[in-house]
């Protein structure tokens, strides 16, 4: 509960575009974020959803870096209270034999209907350590998930709070959700492929999951556009534009130089945890 309000504090998803917002819908595809549970599906034949999948696998595969711009929105229970809060940034990721980093630059902020505002978090997770900077607040908060000898896949872990579906691969996809083709609309993107996810009960998504939306690129077939509705009844929709994959990424990317008067808060993992980890 405490790794999700520390996402959920500083990061928030995609959807509902207003007046100010309608140039990014325009250039993002997709529409508004609707995680519309009666999404109509098509019955393509198996072999076509299996390229697919094969294909998003493969280039999963042969990942090494990728940056992209990101636009997330997060709608806190839209059927209550729709309250709706836009983050723009860029996101790095960068994959070594026996070891991953995320990170995510968070640079502007819209709230609801008020005008966006500049506004500075840096997300990083190397593994073992899930830091966030909030600079407006000037804290430094750093959380431990694994030992240090035993770093954990950087996505996988992010996955389950902030839906970074896709960038592993899709091998796991069949395990677990129960995967579709979304049916062709007229106003479909033809560069992109909308796939329906359904989480599986057995799924280790299911406690964060109830369904994807999920929008790969024809060409690079990587996540353009993810939009997962929680199982709180939330909507996390982001997209990735200007996508750039296996350019050279330094490991100096990931680390956060902070002003020496920011607050620090360190917490190490837990001793159970640690146990648990280990066997």
């Amino acid at each position: 509960m405490m790794m999700r309000l520390i996402w959920l504090c500083g990061i928030a998803l995609l959807g509902g575009f207003i007046a100010s917002t309608t140039a990014y819908a325009q250039n993002s595809g997709g529409g508004e974020p609707s995680c519309d549970p009666n999404t109509a599906l098509t019955q393509s034949p198996c072999s076509s959803l299996e390229r697919i999948l094969n294909s998003l696998q493969r280039n999963a595969r042969e990942l090494k870096s990728c940056t992209a711009e990101i636009a997330y929105l997060f709608v806190e229970n839209p059927d209550f209270l729709g309250s709706k809060t836009l983050r723009k940034g860029q996101l790095l990721y960068l994959k070594s034999d026996d070891r991953s980093w995320v990170r995510i630059d968070f640079n502007t902020l819209k709230q609801d209907d008020f005008e966006e505002q500049q506004r500075r978090e840096v997300y990083l997770f190397d593994g073992v350590w899930l830091t966030k900077v909030d600079f407006a607040l000037e804290q430094v908060d750093m959380y431990q998930q694994a030992p240090a000898d035993e770093p954990v896949d950087a996505i996988d872990f992010i996955s389950h709070r902030f839906p970074l579906i896709g960038f592993s691969g899709g091998k796991h996809f069949e395990s677990e959700f129960d995967v579709q083709l979304a049916e062709t609309q007229e106003n479909t993107d033809p560069n992109l492929t909308h796939l329906i996810l359904s989480v599986r009960p057995d799924s280790r998504y299911s406690k964060d999951y109830k369904k994807i939306d999920f929008w790969i690129d024809n060409n690079l077939y990587l996540p353009h556009r993810v939009c997962a509705l929680s199982t709180q009844g939330d909507i996390y929709d982001i997209r990735f534009l200007n996508i750039q994959r296996n350019k050279k990424v330094e490991k100096q990317a990931f680390a956060i130089a902070t002003p020496p008067h920011f607050s620090k808060n360190i917490e190490p993992l837990k001793q159970e945890t640690q146990t648990k980890g280990q066997d």
